[in-house]
């Protein structure tokens, strides 16, 4: 995990730019950085998207926009392939494939480059899910839709093939002979959605969506591989928002809407989808999914716990007393009666989170005279040349030292990865959910947007919307501790205890935390994050921390 050293570089940024200008910190390329350009809002054939993961931005020059959101609802078909990261985009007669960092790109068969040394980037806000984000200008100029900014209002408009067109034919018509512009009503007239209701009961999902009037024609439902369900309806506008939130773990995510020429789209965001049906009944259009069974972890109890990721749906609700119950099993019924720790290495996989640069014994001596001299000249120093090392095998490694002294004390560990790959940010809180675990704790490494900097020490991160007292120590007390312990067994700085909105603890039930263990882009300190010993430290004043806490935690009934 990285962030910028000092917080005052972000607020200053905020009051410096303007409404149409945002400071976020966001992840990319395997670092952190401080975003303060434009963001906009965005139109999809004259209707405004809203609740976007991230807002088209400007990057190198040029607006990058969330594909899934932006071209599903023009009415294009968008497929994603994780072990490839290549991106298929089907919109009319068109199909655009590209790839995530590849400036090659293939369009209706033939091969093209995409301009001004700009790729499809995976990008994320600080804490949060990794999102597509593609070259806007590109792709509509590739499919045939056209785009338009308007820089005073901070927005950018998308329209369809042919609803330019559809408007004009409308305007002729009504301009023409009074029977002409009867039969063009007639046929032109288009009935409206505009209610959404979705209901859960056992393990079906029903999503009804109804319109002004009966409806009497649906395409073929299809499913995406990313487990995107999908229908056509002609003749069909909608004034319902262009996408409802129904569940951020269940077996329906959302549903979306968007326009298509005459036609809408109805998008379903689903989860661990089973089976699914969609049928006419007068004004509405019924959805049934059923989600797959999740498995029961009590018949097992014994069994040693997977280091595998789970992707189970998940119902989560809290009684009176302030109790989590996960799909109606409370944490106690869960784990079997076992008070689990899960451990969470950061990143992996195609994600190697920050890169620390090794510098060499001169590029050392540099620093050190840099460190010393009263002008501020660390922040523009080159980073090192002696080798690269990434935040993801640190944390792997840190996170499999501290199990290992965990287990000689009697308590389970379950890991959310054990080798290179990368879990989601969702499916890590949810193994620790679904597990009925008494602690989370994610192990990252710090960076700041500089290539290289003094800053050292470690912090840890709590979210206040997961800190109750249902299992006998809150998420702050149980950073406090670890915190403490840490730090006193590597002597390094406490940075403190902060609060974060971070997916991975805001998402899990049980107290949570992310801790960073020390800056990458710290000459000095990398050196020591690299050496076994070092690590040993970390782990042994981690293992203490997290002991302390597990004797106070107390599995809710």
């Amino acid at each position: 995990m990285k962030k910028l050293a000092t917080l005052f570089l972000i607020i200053s940024s905020i009051f410096i730019y303007t409404n149409a200008s945002a400071a976020m910190i966001l992840e990319y390329d395997g670092s952190v950085h401080n975003y303060t350009g434009s963001t906009y809002s965005l139109l999809v054939n004259g209707k405004e998207l809203k609740d976007l993961p991230l807002q088209p931005i400007i990057f190198n020059d040029r607006a990058v926009v969330p594909v899934r959101e932006v071209f599903e609802a023009l009415g294009a078909t968008v497929a994603y392939e994780a072990n490839t990261q290549k991106i298929t985009i089907k919109y009319e007669k068109s199909k655009v494939e590209i790839q995530i960092d590849s400036n090659s790109a293939t369009v209706d068969g033939n091969k093209n480059k995409i301009p001004d040394g700009l790729t499809p980037k995976l990008i994320a806000k600080w804490g949060e899910s990794a999102k597509t984000m593609v070259p806007l200008r590109f792709i509509s100029e590739s499919v045939g839709i056209k785009i338009s900014f308007d820089a005073d209002k901070g927005q950018i408009s998308v329209t369809g093939k042919n609803t330019a067109s559809t408007n004009t034919n409308t305007n002729t018509n009504t301009n023409t002979n009074t029977n002409t512009n009867t039969n063009s009503t007639t046929t032109t007239t288009q009935n409206v959605i505009n209610k959404v209701v979705t209901k859960e009961e056992d393990d079906v999902v029903t999503v009804t969506v109804t319109a002004k009037n009966n409806v009497s024609k649906i395409s073929d439902a299809v499913v995406t591989s990313s487990g995107v369900l999908y229908i056509d309806v002609p003749n069909m506008t909608y004034t319902v928002p262009n996408k409802t939130t129904v569940s951020e773990d269940g077996a329906v995510l959302s549903v979306r809407m968007g326009a298509h020429e005459t036609s809408t789209r109805i998008a379903i965001d689903t989860k661990e989808m089973k089976k699914h049906s969609v049928a006419i009944s007068g004004k509405n259009i019924i959805f049934k999914i059923t989600k797959s069974q999740t498995a029961d972890v009590t018949q097992k109890p014994a069994e040693k716990p997977t280091n595998q990721t789970t992707s189970a749906s998940e119902n989560i609700e809290q009684n009176e007393n302030g109790v989590t119950y996960i799909n109606g099993k409370s944490p106690m019924e869960l784990s079997g009666g076992i008070k689990y720790v899960v451990l969470d290495a950061g990143h992996g996989g195609s994600d190697p989170g920050a890169i620390g640069n090794l510098m060499t014994d001169e590029e050392l001596e540099a620093y050190h005279e840099a460190l010393a001299s009263p002008d501020p000249i660390i922040a523009t120093m080159e980073a090192g040349t002696a080798g690269k090392i990434n935040e993801k095998d640190i944390a792997l490694k840190v996170t499999k030292k501290v199990k290992e002294k965990l287990e000689a004390q009697g308590i389970k560990v379950i890991l959310t990865r054990s080798g290179d790959t990368y879990p989601t940010l969702d499916e890590r809180p949810a193994l620790a959910n679904n597990k009925g675990a008494a602690m989370f704790l994610s192990i990252h490494l710090n960076a700041t947007v500089n290539p290289v900097t003094g800053a050292s020490g470690m912090e840890i991160y709590y979210t206040e919307s997961n800190n109750g007292s249902a299992y006998g120590v809150t998420s702050k007390s149980m950073a406090t501790t670890i915190l403490k312990a840490a730090t006193s067994a590597t002597k390094a700085q406490s940075r403190g205890v902060m609060t974060g909105n971070l997916l991975v603890t805001r998402k899990s039930v049980m107290p949570a935390n992310l801790i960073e263990i020390g800056f990458l882009n710290n000459p000095d300190e990398l050196i020591k994050l690299n050496s076994d010993s070092y690590q040993e430290k970390i782990a042994t004043g981690i293992a203490k921390g997290i002991a302390e806490v597990y004797g106070k935690i107390k599995l809710p009934e």
